[in-house]
């Protein structure tokens, strides 16, 4: 099927397109919104610290790493629908295994099909933007994708908070990530076409040349550097409820009104990004967002009162979303003859930043405090500005201006 055709076309399979790919995003990220606000019950449950539990971050991100780079190489050769329905299916069996495990090192264990289904979903799903929709309606469509993963938390945090209330943190295992992620996969399964190029290929690109392509592309090494940067800062999300707990000693509820609260602003953000990224452009809006975010992190700790550090997360919240879509659209278009290759390398690297913040926040926060594990990610934050800044370019401005 052609990519003229399926988008132009008005059937319903085609309608369902893009709601699709945005719930198969939106359940492998539900695993992840029951750990960060549940996270003070898995310590409890296997009797470890929060910082030790947090590990489960770090397990997920070296899981993530090791599928996205090979995720990079199988999509030169295997389309991109049955790369994301396995990583559908990766979660799926994660949330059975959560389930039935009877101790935190099998639970750690089990976090890898979290990591394996994250990495191959998400860059699957742009690669199908990328493929199906024209360059002047990606910034849309990638903004939705990012509405989905951060709706996620507007509609999980509750659900998983009434649910672990009745049970356990299990009990939102079988009862609500399960039910999501199998309706996910049927749905993909029926609507997302397999193939979107009409070219028959006659030639079989070797595996890695995607990887070489994307490797010897300096802007686009640097945009996969900013990912792991600005991934290391928002994984400051997952420590979120916990520091307002300890902090403020607020409750369970209230930490899920926190968590969609926040992730309702990020989802709106990243919409409104997908907007205006074609009239105020990739880049700068990547830079005054991904600078704020950081800004943020390194100051909302330390607010004296819950009031005003909840509203200063907000804001975080609202321009992490936007530098989603900003960063993401670049990212897609750095090597476009292999845009599986480049996302799923970009997945590689965001999994890469988490892993950096997870293993630095677990030792940091068993050590010292929440403020010192804000200051650090915020600062790579800051980092991941001045990389975007100096070294990555905007390869559609470029096209335009020849």
């Amino acid at each position: 099927m052609s990519i003229v055709t399926f988008y132009s076309e008005k059937s319903l399979r085609r309608k369902l397109f893009l709601l699709a790919l945005g719930i198969s995003v939106f359940s492998v990220w539900l695993i992840t919104v029951t750990f960060q606000l549940l996270l003070i019950n898995v310590a409890a449950m296997f009797q470890v610290q929060v910082g030790t539990a947090s590990l489960l971050v770090a397990v997920g991100s070296v899981a993530g790493i090791a599928a996205g780079l090979l995720t990079s190489v199988l999509s030169v050769r295997f389309n991109n629908k049955s790369l994301m329905l396995v990583g559908v299916l990766f979660t799926s069996l994660a949330a059975i295994g959560f389930f039935l495990a009877p101790t935190f090192g099998l639970v750690l264990l089990t976090n890898i099909g979290v990591g394996a289904g994250l990495a191959m979903t998400t860059p699957m799903a742009y690669s199908l933007i990328g493929e199906i929709y024209p360059l002047e309606k990606r910034g849309r469509a990638i903004g939705g994708i990012v509405a989905s993963s951060t709706l996620a938390y507007v509609i999980g945090a509750p659900v998983a908070a009434i649910i672990a209330g009745i049970g356990t943190w299990r009990s939102v295992m079988i009862w609500f990530v399960l039910p999501i992620s199998l309706a996910s996969l049927v749905l993909a399964f029926l609507v997302v076409p397999k193939e979107v190029n009409a070219t028959p290929v006659t030639v079989r690109e070797p595996f890695w040349a995607g990887c070489q392509q994307a490797f010897s592309n300096r802007s686009a090494v640097a945009s996969l550097f900013t990912t792991m940067f600005g991934f290391a800062e928002a994984t400051i999300a997952v420590y979120l409820v916990s520091f307002f707990r300890f902090q403020f000693s607020i409750s369970i509820d209230l930490g899920a009104i926190v968590m969609v609260v926040g992730y309702l602003f990020s989802a709106v953000g990243g919409v409104v990004a997908g907007l205006f990224v074609n009239r105020v452009g990739r880049k700068p809006l990547g830079t005054i967002t991904i600078l704020a975010a950081a800004m943020l992190t390194l100051s909302f700790t330390f607010m004296p009162t819950f009031e005003l550090s909840w509203g200063l997360n907000v804001l975080r919240f609202w321009f992490a979303g936007m530098s989603f879509t900003a960063g993401g659209s670049i990212v897609l278009e750095q090597v476009p003859k292999f845009r599986g290759t480049m996302m799923s390398l970009n997945s590689a690297f965001m999994n890469g930043g988490m892993l950096l913040a997870s293993i630095g926040g677990a030792i940091l926060l068993n050590l010292y405090n929440y403020q010192s594990v804000a200051l650090v990610l915020g600062s790579l934050g800051i980092a991941g500005t001045v990389v975007w800044v100096f070294l990555v370019k905007d390869p559609c401005k470029t096209q335009k201006s020849i």
